[in-house]
């Protein structure tokens, strides 16, 4: 019977969401002139949707979708789409196409969730989120029918899937990809899985519309969360939020996230060098030369800093001087 199923299916889910994957990325590259083919900028990414911390959780909470369908260059597009193509004609098979597409869909969302409250000061990009939310909807699958597969095509279904998911978690540490988007797509995939079991003899299976109201409202209290407080394990989401405030000529409210940094790690000296050119910009040469002054301890070899300490105390001497000058004239 299972056969059957998978012979007589066309996917169109499936292929639905290559050909839309693949439309947006050839569209990146026509425009970018084909920068976008291998090297695309951060900025680029960023003009496209991608998800980016002190965008997404500051008014613009779309790119939590548009950038499941963004890729960063054509290896990673050609790996993910081969992943999807494989996955997606089984998954599709199993659960039909409805609910193949809300897995996928649901399974992306809750990665991109969970970029942001835990990793939320990078920019992310790419379906890897939704395609480790097909592996979790498969293995819910294996999971459940694990008595009617035999114990030996279980181990073999679940031994490729943990094979696969190990190595890109590796390959994530390794190269540094977003591996919270793919956990948080992996633990969404196999909770909405279990609510779209094929066949409803569990009981989860029963209830596959209350298994997508939890998902979405779980995804949306995460991201209300995430907007209060992100987590930002890798401490660069205040940072990363102060550099797009200075872009929009924001000192002030830039200051502010970099005082919340510092906060936490007054050594950071990224953030103090932001920081400086924030104070200088804004005329604020007290602070600035206590700035400076803590970048200079941190970093000695710094001859620049060094002399900007010096021109910021003669300045600030200089200033003060004139001020009493001009009280005592009065």
């Amino acid at each position: 019977m299972l056969k059957e199923q998978f012979s007589s299916a066309k996917f169109p889910a499936t292929k639905f969401i290559v050909a839309i994957n693949i439309i947006i990325f050839v569209a990146m590259v026509i425009v970018s002139g084909g920068q976008a083919a291998t090297t695309p900028t951060v900025a680029m990414l960023q003009e496209w949707g991608a998800n980016f911390g002190p965008l997404t959780l500051n008014g613009e909470w779309w790119r939590l979708f548009t950038s499941m369908f963004l890729h960063i260059g054509f290896v990673h597009i050609a790996f993910n789409m081969a992943a999807l193509w494989n996955l997606g004609e089984s998954t599709e098979g199993l659960f039909g196409t409805p609910r193949m597409l809300n897995i996928y869909l649901l399974s992306g969302l809750g990665g991109s969730c969970c970029s942001m409250l835990f990793n939320p000061g990078i920019t992310s990009a790419g379906a890897s989120g939704a395609i480790f939310g097909i592996y979790g909807a498969l293995f819910a699958y294996f999971f459940a029918n694990r008595k009617a597969m035999g114990k030996e095509a279980f181990l073999a279904g679940t031994k490729s899937a943990t094979a696969f998911l190990a190595l890109n978690i590796f390959m994530g540490i390794a190269f540094h990809f977003d591996n919270f988007c793919h956990v948080g797509g992996l633990i969404t995939g196999f909770i909405v899985g279990s609510f779209y079991l094929p066949h409803p003899t569990h009981q989860f299976s029963k209830h596959p519309i209350i298994g997508t109201l939890l998902a979405m409202g779980t995804i949306v209290g995460l991201f209300q969360y995430a907007k209060s407080i992100p987590l930002d394990f890798n401490g660069m989401y205040y940072t990363s939020y102060a550099r797009q405030l200075i872009k929009e000529d924001k000192y002030n409210a830039a200051m502010v996230m970099l005082e919340r940094r510092l906060a936490k790690a007054p050594d950071d000296e990224s953030a103090l060098r932001i920081c400086l050119y924030a104070c200088l910009k804004t005329g604020q040469l007290p602070h600035g030369l206590e700035v400076a002054e803590r970048i200079a301890k941190l970093d000695p070899e710094d001859q620049k800093m060094a002399d900007l300490v010096g021109k910021l105390r003669a300045a600030l001497s200089t200033k003060t001087r004139l001020h009493y000058q001009s009280a005592g004239s009065k």
